[in-house]
């Protein structure tokens, strides 16, 4: 094994190890379960719970015990299947969950992707454990989505703990309104909980809406394959961007949808265009000129670029292809935390002192991709974070 690799398999060890052992994963109280968006490390602190993370955090506990037979994290996907079900709120939970007095608008605030993700980590427990529970839950906050969300195209962003469409006026910045607060074409990354949820109870309605999101999601793609996510600027931001190849991309699959993966694969290949024009050694966040790189593009694209090298191939140089794959695979081993008490986590951006929950778990999944990427023919995984 050459020291790449060697290198590559220790620091997917550690990622592993600190997302199930480490404090960013709360083991007692109250809170036992969930998972903190990120650890301040000096000093030390915690902003808040995330709801939409611990249901990425389960689904990733369950591509553990899966693919590694990690008995340690099919309970730590319990507790976290256990915090979220507690905290529902007539079957949908709030973006974020306090820990301070001083809470915040997002305390109160329901939102599509976040409990979508969540939906999607019960439907994948259910799918280890078979327990029937855990299905309704998963039936009940996807119905409940699509009750308060949908509005017979697309899905709305957000809305109040009263139900009520919450507007994003007061998320103006340089870029226009925050991505996250408006419709876009990210949602269609439901799609992977949507088209399970339909195979599982064999109703048709939730294919109906995933496809009706995903045809939405490629009315904002362009031409060259740049989805539109901050539509009062220019500016696209790689994170959503991506969230909306994947959905595209499972959806051609799953479905055989020629137009879908079609849209995903052109996005993937607008995104390496990006790669190769910012000169970085990663992919940076945005498409402004001052952007800089982040952890958990960087291993989205990677991701991807892995999950569908067959099909980039036919239209991409096989050189060219590897070369980005390599690129993008050495550069994210540089976000770790290589020594101390959070070794493993890693850095959403280089320049922060901070390890980053969601990063560690896009990481996971691709440092173990890069380690099979000689198959060269993966087209999908299971428990896709």
């Amino acid at each position: 094994m050459n020291r790449v690799c060697q290198k590559s398999n220790q620091i997917l060890n550690h990622n592993i190890s600190w997302l199930l052992s480490s404090d960013i994963r709360i083991k007692s109280g109250q809170n036992k379960g969930a998972l903190y968006g990120w650890k301040n490390l000096n000093p030390v602190s915690f902003p808040f719970i995330y709801s939409e993370i611990t249901g990425y955090a389960t689904t990733t506990f369950c591509w553990l015990y899966s693919q590694l037979g990690n008995t340690f994290a099919l309970q730590a996907a319990k507790e976290s299947a256990d915090w979220i079900i507690r905290n529902m709120r007539s079957h949908l939970l709030v973006a974020r969950t306090c820990i301070l007095d001083d809470s915040d608008d997002l305390s109160n605030m329901l939102y599509a992707f976040d409990n979508g993700m969540i939906m999607i980590g019960l439907l994948n427990l259910y799918k280890l454990t078979k327990d029937s529970n855990l299905l309704s839950k998963a039936e009940n906050m996807t119905n409940a989505i699509i009750k308060r969300f949908f509005d017979g195209t697309k899905l709305i962003a957000r809305v109040s703990d009263k139900y009520k469409p919450v507007d994003n006026n007061s998320n103006i910045n340089n870029d226009g309104r925050k991505w996250s607060t408006i419709s876009g074409a990210y949602h269609c990354k439901l799609s992977i909980g949507l088209l399970e949820l339909s195979r599982l109870t064999k109703n048709k309605l939730y294919a109906q809406v995933s496809n009706s999101i995903c045809n939405h999601a490629i009315t904002l793609q362009k031409s060259n394959g740049q989805f539109i996510t901050n539509p009062d600027s220019d500016i696209t931001y790689i994170h959503p961007h991506l969230y909306s190849c994947e959905g595209l991309i499972y959806s051609g699959l799953k479905q055989s949808n020629k137009d879908h993966y079609r849209a995903g694969l052109k996005g993937i290949i607008w995104t390496m265009d990006t790669l190769d024009a910012s000169r970085t050694a990663g992919l940076t966040g945005t498409t402004r000129s001052d952007a800089v790189e982040q952890s958990d593009c960087t291993a989205q694209l990677l991701r991807l670029l892995i999950l569908c090298h067959s099909q980039l191939k036919k239209s991409l140089n096989n050189s060219k292809l590897d070369n980005i794959v390599n690129k993008l695979h050495s550069r994210l081993l540089d976000f770790n935390t290589s020594v101390g008490k959070d070794m493993g986590g890693m850095k959403y951006h280089l320049g922060l002192n901070s390890v980053c929950s969601w990063c560690t778990m896009f990481s996971i999944q691709a440092l173990a991709l890069w380690r099979t990427n000689h198959s060269k023919n993966l087209g999908w995984m299971d428990y896709f974070v």
